[in-house]
């Protein structure tokens, strides 16, 4: 069976800044991507995430490392750029991940994040 590469992505909202609000909002999100494109850790190349600059009690990275400090995928984190009318509290990911060639990959938002892309939403 072929595989090849293919990256999804997913958003969420959180209601305040707040570290254990983070943890939880970042280790559900990834829990969905994963759950929902059939994704397991040896399939994945790296997870890129952003946050928008109002979210500052602790970085999406940490976040999922807080459950696994051994955690094998590579995370890189970087803070989304501030534009008029942006959507508040707001984490980003990306992962990069391969599968076989027919995948489809579906991107998951969560809470208020849905407003994002209401055509990939469910």
């Amino acid at each position: 069976m072929e595989r090849r590469l293919f990256a999804v992505r997913a958003a969420t909202q959180l209601d305040r800044d707040n570290r254990e609000e983070i943890i939880d909002a970042v280790c559900d999100m990834y829990d969905r991507v994963c759950e929902t494109n059939g994704i397991g850790v040896p399939d994945m190349v790296s997870i890129m995430f952003t946050m928008t600059s109002d979210l500052r009690t602790t970085n999406p990275a940490t976040a999922l490392r807080s459950r696994d400090e051994r955690f094998a995928v590579p995370l890189f984190c970087m803070q989304e750029p501030d534009v008029d009318n942006m959507l508040a509290r707001t984490i980003r990911l990306i992962i990069h991940y391969y599968a076989p060639g027919h995948h489809v990959p579906k991107a998951v938002y969560l809470h208020g994040a849905t407003r994002l892309r209401p055509d990939l939403s469910r």
